[in-house]
């Protein structure tokens, strides 16, 4: 466990500041930090912009506007998902791209020995920060800002000068919750965690990815591990899949397990779900839950309702498929006004 008041170090993943719960009750009720800097992050410029972005996404870009963001999926030559991603259009010929999975830049740099693009890793110089949470405005506004910050739509992004640091703020909800993320220089990066952490509790990954269960989020490291398309993880909207019938839908559930986990992770090979089971390819304790709360894949033809479900591994039990997601059903929280 990490002290909360430790200094930054942006070559450390946290996996949390002394208390998980706190720091997941902290995003929900005032305002809590995270560090996503381990994303990467590349620039992607040039005339045939949208075209190299498309060799990574089949999203369309034609008519995201300049200051806007895009949620997208990335997928393998046999169409299953392998990252999702967004992208950020800085200009007319010119986007942000920033994703969990390192591959995907390469992706891009290969798209760019064919098109006209310049394609720029910003990975090793780019610091990402998030604040999140009903106050992350008011915790912004507290570093001078100025007016205008309320008014960023969700899915927007502007720049600004923040403590001095020349930075994108985005108007994201990873947690589910109202939010930004923080793009800038990495040098700046533990001076402006110092300014931040004064006014908004640290959180870890573990603490992002309950909240992300909570909210019924896929985690790509998680629940893309099985094979599967954009339908079955339920983000059909986001991605042309093919006539395939779907196999399998990806669930909420409620359980009991002999150890709580604060954090759970797949194996990294799983089994594909069988009748009456789950896969289960992420789970958490969940304070709002009160108990263990997960996300996990049934074949796509199990009827909807509170029927029991078992776990071939054993690990968890008394299984009762929720609402996905289960906390936010509607998701109007990340996109609430700040009043």
């Amino acid at each position: 466990m990490i002290a909360a008041t430790q200094a930054f170090d942006p070559a450390l993943l946290v996996r949390d500041y002394g208390d998980v719960e706190d720091e997941v009750r902290a995003c929900r009720e005032k305002a809590a930090l995270f560090d996503f800097s381990f994303m990467s992050v590349a620039r992607v410029s040039g005339p045939d912009a949208v075209k190299a972005i498309s060799r990574l996404t089949d999203r369309d870009l034609g008519d995201l506007a300049e200051g806007r963001i895009r949620y997208a999926l990335s997928r393998n030559p046999n169409g299953w998902l392998r990252s999702d991603l967004t992208v950020w259009k800085e200009a007319t010929d010119s986007f942000m791209v920033m994703s969990g999975l390192k591959h995907d830049i390469t992706v891009l740099e290969e798209a760019a020995r064919t098109v006209d693009v310049t394609v720029k890793d910003l990975s090793q110089t780019t610091a990402v920060f998030a604040v999140q949470g009903p106050q992350s405005l008011a915790v912004l506004n507290d570093l001078g800002l100025g007016g205008g910050l309320g008014d960023l739509p969700y899915f927007g992004f502007w720049r600004f000068e923040m403590a001095g640091v020349p930075c994108f703020i985005g108007r994201l909800g990873y947690t589910g919750e109202r939010g930004f993320e923080i793009v800038f220089p990495e040098s700046p990066a533990p001076s402006l965690w110092a300014r931040l952490s004064g006014r908004a509790r640290p959180g870890g990954f573990a603490a992002a990815d309950c909240l992300r269960i909570e909210a019924g989020f896929v985690l790509f490291s998680n629940e893309f591990r099985l094979p599967v398309r954009a339908e079955e993880a339920g983000l059909g909207r986001f991605a042309d899949d093919d006539a395939r019938p779907a196999r399998y839908r990806l669930v909420c559930f409620k359980a009991e397990s002999l150890e709580p986990p604060v954090l759970w992770s797949p194996p990294e090979i799983l089994a594909a779900p069988e009748a009456g089971a789950i896969t289960v390819t992420s789970a958490c304790h969940s304070a709002l839950a009160g108990g263990v709360l997960g996300l996990g894949y049934v074949l796509a033809a199990e009827p909807i309702g509170d029927g029991k479900l078992t776990d071939p591994s054993g690990r968890f039990s008394n299984i009762t498929e929720v609402p996905r997601p289960f906390y936010d059903p509607s998701k109007e929280r990340p996109r609430g006004d700040w009043r």
